[in-house]
């Protein structure tokens, strides 16, 4: 009797044990999703939450009034670059992609030494998806987004293709650049659809097909809105809707432009809606954010407006390098306001990493700071200073520390660029539609509070940038000239003679980051790449084992100096 009474305990303990444990296995907190969209040469002023009332962005407007607006993010001034300091979590002059951006054949693209953040969100569990634009090296199929972290890419390789045909014209070369990935196919892709709504399609069925089993990691790189090709420089979808409701807009290409952008808020809409429909939306971080800032004049220029900010897209000034971004996420416990704290685009790796519940031990020689508890909780930021970049071959160089700025830029066009955005004629600024958005409606079945007309009016303000009066700018290509970003956003006064010390300082910061850099790797274009070799279209042409210089010196010590 007491043999059975021993085994019944046993078993009860057992039982106790097991249920314990499958009830905290239970209870434990799934890894978030993770949904990233970029937005490519997208201005400061070309989206609403900024103040202007020229282009409707009620969804992308949504997302960033239910998040933080993230008010000085900072990116490289062009999009190999930005798009390295991304996926590596370190500042490109690592890695020798801080110049030029990468052109189709050309042999070269970030070092393989390097994990992308992909790469390391798959060690977590994840399911990880690029659709959209590469641009980061395709020469041979190890520097290709499924070998570099990636389970699929739909996209294209290049810095853009036409949003009709999907081709690319470089080099006297035109081919077609769009292709379906998986670990063990590549088929080419002839489609004539409109490309903002192909991708926004394929992320849509990726979210409604993932596996429950795995969180989900998607990166929707648009091409919108840049420039399409020097022939047509921006494609609109749709002209009749084009006229009808940007009719308000009397500069042509501008209406084009602010269609594109338009066309780019509706599948802001329809990925956060897919999101909602898929019930990921409660346990999701949506990131939004532009590459750099707009090409409003020069070749491929797109007539974006980073007004008021100084500069354009390749130069250094704050309309190159201040992106448009924001957060949203349920899981951001004080939500709803905007953040004036330092931020860099190489903090998104060890930021998103440490959301999805991974160790920083795991992360080796980053230039990114996680910046999840300042985004979670309002907590203080730990980024104290950042370097924009150090172009060499320009002679062209940038930090900040605190509220200053020191630029040396030697870029062609120095001053501002673009459009107000606030014309009497243009319709007054839209809450309503804010409110009743797709993204807005997707977001209140899963919010804790509810946003109103005079909340985001306050918001809206608080986010709008505004200048000091002023007659010319000061000349920063012969000398380096010293800014109050805090006071003058604008980089308007030069105060590098007041504060010769505050100078010296950022001028020794940069310094201190050239023992660590390395040569840019920018190659000559290799013909055998070429288009017209692959059946009219751009593909990787060199063998998996080909090393350029650069990468030797990397396997056997260190890049040249």
């Amino acid at each position: 009797m007491r043999l059975v009474s021993l085994v019944l305990i046993l078993v009860l303990i057992v039982l106790s044990v097991v249920c314990i444990y499958f009830g905290l296995k239970k209870r434990a907190p799934a890894r978030p999703n993770i949904i990233i969209i970029i937005a490519d040469d997208l201005g400061w002023n070309d989206v609403g939450f900024h103040g202007a009332d020229e282009i409707p962005t009620p969804n992308i407007d949504a997302l960033a009034y239910h998040g933080v607006i993230l008010n000085r993010h900072y990116v490289l001034p062009i999009c190999t670059p930005s798009r390295t300091a991304f996926l590596t979590g370190r500042y490109p002059i690592r890695t020798g992609m801080q110049g030029y951006p990468l052109r189709g054949a050309e042999p070269r693209g970030v070092p393989l030494n390097n994990t992308f953040l992909p790469g390391y969100l798959r060690r977590l569990g994840y399911a990880t998806h690029l659709v959209g634009k590469w641009h980061v090296g395709y020469h041979t199929r190890n520097y290709g987004p499924t070998r570099r972290g990636f389970d699929t890419f739909f996209g294209y390789y290049n810095g853009y293709i036409q949003y009709f045909n999907h081709t690319l014209y470089e080099s006297k070369q035109r081919g077609y650049d769009l292709h379906r990935i998986t670990a063990d196919n590549h088929s080419v892709e002839h489609n004539y659809e409109y490309v903002t709504d192909l991708v926004t399609r394929e992320a849509e069925i990726i979210i409604s097909s993932r596996d429950p089993e795995k969180p989900l990691y998607l990166q929707l790189a648009h091409l919108a809105p840049h420039s399409s090709d020097a022939e047509e420089v921006m494609e609109v979808r749709d002209w009749q809707e084009t006229n009808a409701t940007l009719a308000h807009i009397q500069d042509v290409n501008r209406r084009k432009y602010a269609s594109v952008v338009a066309t780019l808020d509706k599948s802001v809409g329809r990925v956060v809606t897919a999101l909602s429909r898929a019930n990921l939306l409660e346990n999701s971080i949506i990131v939004f954010l532009s590459d750099n800032g707009a090409q409003t004049e020069g070749y491929l220029k797109n007539y974006g407006s980073n007004y008021p900010l100084r500069g354009l897209k390749f130069s250094l000034f704050e309309g190159a390098v201040r992106g448009a971004a924001c957060v949203y996420s349920p899981l951001i416990d004080r939500p709803s306001r905007v953040s004036t704290q330092l931020f860099h685009i190489a903090d998104w790796l060890p930021t998103l990493y440490s959301a999805a519940g991974g160790d920083s031990k795991d992360l080796k020689q980053l230039d990114g700071i996680d910046q999840w508890p300042a985004i979670k909780s309002a907590k203080d930021g730990k980024r104290r200073s950042l370097l924009v970049n150090i172009e060499e071959k320009r002679k062209s160089k940038a930090a900040l520390m605190g509220r200053y700025k020191i630029v040396k830029d030697n870029s062609k066009y120095q001053k501002y660029y673009g459009y107000p955005g606030n014309d009497a004629s243009y319709p007054e600024y839209n809450v309503t539609s804010v409110l009743t958005s797709p993204t807005a409606s997707a977001i209140a079945s899963v919010s804790t509070f509810a946003l109103n007309a005079n909340k985001i009016m306050r918001l809206r303000a608080r986010a709008t940038v505004t200048c000091n009066n002023f007659t010319d700018f000061p000349n920063c290509a012969d000398r380096p000239c010293l800014f109050d970003i805090q006071r003058d956003p604008c980089e308007t006064t030069d105060l590098s003679s007041q504060h010769p010390e505050v100078a010296e300082r950022l001028s020794a910061f940069i310094d201190g980051y050239k023992s660590v850099l390395m040569k840019q790797t920018n190659a000559p274009v290799d013909p055998a790449g070429f288009p017209s070799n692959f059946n009219d279209t751009w593909m990787p042409w060199l063998p998996d084992d080909y090393q350029s210089i650069f990468e030797t010196h990397l396997a056997t010590s260190e890049a040249p100096s």
